[in-house]
């Protein structure tokens, strides 16, 4: 049923419906085209974002993606403005338009008191249930969802809390906010410090309450006495209320169609592509003055555990060295904004240029439908030091009109302007962005490369269960050469028969000779 031609028409409107379904691309659409199919949101392009800039007399702007995505209608929970009223004009003339995700910060400390009570490896003493126990009990603890606030709401929490002396665990909720602050447009908040004082007196008991609720169930959790079994559970988490729903025909149908085609891959990134049209980050192209580096101790190196990363940061040693800025695991650690210790190795994608002719034709054969400009060989993973795994990163907050970002290894040396022991990098944001643009071919060649990789694994699956008997491989052949005809236009027998050879050797010259490949 993937082949609509297939079909008389006298059948289709019996045996199947069909729906054409349009979708933008939002790398290649202009302001005007943002606004026609994103009408209900928000972005650098939007008629209410340039509105608010003319009104406020800027050009710079600092928009944040939970902005992009909510709704132009959208008022806050907390002080009850509409988005309009919480633009504001920062002290150094940029525009201001963030929404933030504000959380209960009970939530952090139920993620932390398993490693407080038994150690960074708590997960691998409990076994996968015990992290299922965790969740509920986080949820049990916490006394609010993770809500979508203005910035200026966000602040006034943190701002509050240390005013009237409250546990740093604690946090308002936006309705409390509200009692709390004085809100005008377009300007930050007022905090009433006694109105504050009195929530937090109010609601003191029951966060102790919750407190101590958190410790005597992690403290069963490792007694063993809460247990969360997997056996029988759904796979991927998915209720049978969600089977043969809308969504999964949907994702299904869009799935079989788009396969073999880059189309796939624009739906992919499509939320990826969205961001880069919308977010502004123009105070990032600021320079800000840094703070002379601090070392760490031998002390405080030996003392040191990273947040995240525990088992990589261990497993190199101590005259492991940055492949990317040559930084050594000492040098790599520098303070942060809260005054802690921070480092980390981290993995960053690599691919390599595939040089084969005969896989290069054999893949042009099989997926024609991509540009097939560039193919790349399998993803291999390099460690690099943690502000050199945010180099992509920062280079994609500095410029939000980048799709996509990928460099290679070279590249990221090359965009590092000076490193130092214990600081951040600076990096050529310009030279960087400009590699980024021409390595855009990267994205269609990632997904070419991993529709060639699921084809190869998934007839190499087959010819595995062919090797159990005759009947066996009569029915893989019978499969394979069928998603070779259907799937991929594969006329001649024998060719089919030449390539499944080719896929099971892994040599893919198959005794022919290129041109015909090509």
């Amino acid at each position: 049923m993937d082949d609509m031609e297939a079909f008389d028409s006298e059948f289709q409107n019996q045996e199947i419906w069909t729906e054409t379904l349009v979708f933008p691309n939002p790398s290649q659409l202009d302001d005007a085209g943002m606004d026609y199919y994103f009408p209900d949101y928000d972005g650098r392009w939007s008629a209410q974002t340039k509105r608010a800039m003319k009104a406020l007399e800027t050009d710079g702007l600092e928009l944040n993606s939970n902005w992009a995505l909510e709704r132009q209608h959208w008022t806050c929970p907390g002080c009850h403005r509409s988005k309009f009223d919480v633009f504001r004009k920062s002290s150094n003339g940029i525009l201001l338009a963030k929404l933030e995700l504000h959380h209960d910060h009970m939530s952090e400390e139920a993620t932390q008191r398993p490693a407080k009570v038994a150690g960074p490896e708590w997960r691998a003493a409990l076994g996968d249930g015990g992290s299922r126990v965790m969740d509920t009990i986080r949820a049990l603890v916490v006394r609010f969802d993770t809500a979508l606030v203005c910035s200026e709401c966000n602040t006034a929490d943190g701002k509050a809390k240390k005013l009237v002396g409250a546990d740093p665990r604690f946090t308002f909720v936006a309705t409390e906010i509200r009692q709390f602050v004085k809100a005008t447009p377009h300007r930050d908040h007022e905090i009433d410090i006694e109105v504050a004082r009195a929530v937090w007196k109010a609601e003191k008991p029951a966060f102790e309450h919750r407190l101590a609720l958190l410790t005597s169930l992690v403290d069963d959790l490792f007694a063993r006495r809460l247990q969360n079994r997997p056996e029988g559970a759904l796979p991927y988490g998915r209720s049978m209320v969600d089977r043969v729903g809308t969504g999964e025909t949907l994702r299904k149908s869009f799935w079989k169609s788009a396969r073999f085609s880059p189309n796939n891959g624009l739906l992919n990134t499509i939320k990826t592509d969205f961001l880069s049209r919308s977010v502004s980050n123009d105070t990032a192209k600021r320079k800000v003055p840094k703070a002379p580096p601090r070392a760490p101790t031998e002390e405080e190196y030996n003392a040191f555990v990273p947040l995240f990363g525990i088992q990589k940061w261990n497993e190199v040693d101590d005259d492991w060295a940055c492949p990317c800025c040559c930084r050594g695991k000492r040098a790599s650690m520098r303070m942060s904004s809260k005054k802690k210790w921070t480092a980390a190795i981290r993995n960053v994608a690599q691919y390599d240029i595939l040089l084969n002719q005969d896989e290069i034709g054999l893949r042009e054969r099989l997926f024609p439908d991509f540009a097939n400009d560039l193919h790349l060989v399998e993803r291999r993973w390099v460690a690099v030091c943690s502000d050199c795994a945010d180099i992509t990163t920062r280079l994609r907050h500095s410029r939000q009109d980048l799709p996509d970002v990928f460099l290679t290894m070279e590249e990221m040396k090359s965009v590092l302007s000076s490193v130092s022991g214990h600081a951040p990098h600076d990096i050529d944001f310009e030279l960087g962005a400009s590699l980024a643009f021409a390595n855009l071919a990267y994205r269609q060649a990632t997904d070419a490369m991993s529709e060639f990789i699921n084809l190869r694994d998934e007839f190499k699956r087959y010819m595995k269960m062919g090797a159990d008997g005759p009947e066996e491989r009569r029915l893989a052949f019978k499969e394979l050469d069928f998603r070779l005809k259907v799937y991929h236009s594969i006329d001649d027998p024998q060719e089919r028969k030449e390539i499944m050879a080719m896929i099971k050797d892994g040599n893919y010259g198959g005794g022919r000779k290129r041109s015909k490949w090509r």
